[in-house]
């Protein structure tokens, strides 16, 4: 859908007349989308470019290529400081991959002419927010129990090798790993409707729980009227009070 968009935008804006005006639409509003699509042909030839797909979201775009790989990069690469952004990213998504049992990505940057690329392999899954709500209604305490579960581990894990990324005020045991942004970012089997993996980890830090349940509803009205964040807080909290802990 994104790339239908774009190109129709693109093609519309030949038509502005005055060429400030146009190369300002292009990148404001397009994000030298046609730039930064070449710069990857020009990097990568081997992938099939014809065939992509694009996402919008935070403060990237991202080519999705038919063989499995995902290429980031920032909407405002110039202004936004994309290597620190991505490196971030990089380091939290690394220090959790091996406690999660779903998948996260597994970022690699590289530098590709003026752009800082973000490249990962494509997870698997349906984005949740995108089946019916009936669906995922049926559904509500299966996921509500595995985000639970997520969410425990993240905000109880130890993590030394981020500990410079944790606030220096404040209580260090209301303090934990959180994602920050689940609500649009949760992949499941669309047939066993179980959690394949959590993507995005852009917004992800150290902050309170209330931000994280927060985080699992407060974007979209379709995930409130799932039910499913009241279905993970009883989860955490079950086992928050069981004593299991699963971050060892």
């Amino acid at each position: 859908m994104w790339r239908i968009f774009f190109n129709t935008l693109y093609i519309l804006s030949y038509f502005i007349p005055i060429g400030k005006w146009r190369a300002w639409f292009r990148r404001e509003k397009l994000f030298d989308y046609k730039a930064k699509l070449n710069a990857l042909r020009g990097a990568f030839p081997r992938r099939d470019w014809r065939h992509f797909r694009l996402a919008k979201g935070g403060g990237s775009l991202a080519f999705i290529t038919p063989d499995g790989y995902v290429y980031k990069i920032r909407k405002f690469h110039l202004r936004d400081n994309s290597v620190d952004k991505f490196t971030r990213e990089k380091r939290i998504t690394d220090a959790i991959a091996p406690l999660l049992s779903v998948r996260v990505p597994r970022i690699k940057i590289r530098k590709i002419g003026i752009y800082t690329v973000y490249e990962t392999k494509f997870i698997p899954g349906t984005i949740l927010v995108n089946l019916s709500l009936n669906k995922i209604r049926a559904h509500r305490e299966q996921i509500g129990k595995e985000l639970g579960g997520i969410i425990y581990t993240l905000f109880n894990a130890k993590l030394p090798e981020l500990n410079d990324m944790r606030p220096h005020q404040g209580n260090a045991r209301d303090i934990g790993l959180v994602h920050g942004d689940m609500c649009s970012n949760i992949l499941v089997n669309p047939k066993s409707m179980k959690i394949t993996g959590i993507i995005d980890w852009e917004y992800a830090g150290f902050g309170s729980l209330k931000r994280e349940f927060f985080g699992l509803f407060r974007v979209r009205r379709k995930m409130r009227l799932t039910d499913i964040a009241p279905e993970a807080i009883w989860e955490y909290y079950r086992l928050r009070d069981s004593g299991i802990d699963k971050t060892k």
